[in-house]
């Protein structure tokens, strides 16, 4: 051979030798890593069982108390007396009497006046019906007339009945039905007239 070719396969010997120490080399690596993982992996499975196996032999205790419970049973008797008493009751009947005399048996109250004014107060005996008449006499122009007539209880501010007339003269009748037993008066207020008025009882007429 020549030198150069007998060079040549000298480098491949070379060559071949050393790649198999390389291969070697890597092999033996792969190796030692993989069982490093197996190591690893068997020593955390190893752990995990251990803390298993620990809180499987974790035994619960329960603790018993005892109680006495005494009852007692009281007895109570009741007597009940009744009582019965009578009550008499006296009933007193009242009669409204005249305080306030009239001007006649069915005219209660006759009064005259100008502006405002509280008639003199009259006494009814008994529930009746009444007539109020009112006479209005213009001292102006009529359309400035004006009267307000107000039946009133006296030491009240309470009133029964109540009438106007209002831009008008003449003579002017007003009811007031079912007015109960009891002391009256007639409040006037009035402007611009002169007027009378009277209060009488209403008298069932008999055939």
């Amino acid at each position: 051979m020549k030198q150069s070719t007998l060079l040549v396969v000298i480098m491949l010997v070379i060559g071949l030798i050393a790649g198999a120490g390389l291969g070697t080399i890597l092999s033996a690596n792969t190796v030692t890593i993989t069982e490093t993982k197996y190591s690893t992996i068997l020593s955390t499975l190893t752990e995990k069982t251990v803390e298993r196996i620990t809180e499987t032999k974790a035994i619960p205790t329960t603790l018993y108390s005892t109680a006495t419970l005494t009852v007692k049973e009281t007895s109570t008797s009741t007597v009940t007396k009744t009582a019965t008493s009578v009550s008499t009751i006296t009933l007193a009947t009242t009669l409204t009497r005249r305080v306030y005399p009239s001007e006649s048996e069915t005219v209660l109250l006759a009064d005259s006046g100008s502006g405002y004014k509280d008639t003199r107060p009259f006494t009814l005996n008994e529930t009746a019906d009444l007539k109020i008449t009112i006479k209005v006499y213009p001292t102006a122009d009529l359309k400035y007339v004006l009267l307000g007539w107000y039946l009133y209880i006296p030491g009240t501010e309470k009133w029964v009945k109540q009438g106007t007339i209002n831009q008008d003269a003449g003579s002017f009748e007003f009811y007031a039905a079912r007015i109960p037993p009891g002391d009256y008066y007639v409040k006037i207020l009035a402007a611009n007239c002169k007027w009378e008025v009277t209060v009488e009882k209403v008298v069932e007429k008999t055939a």
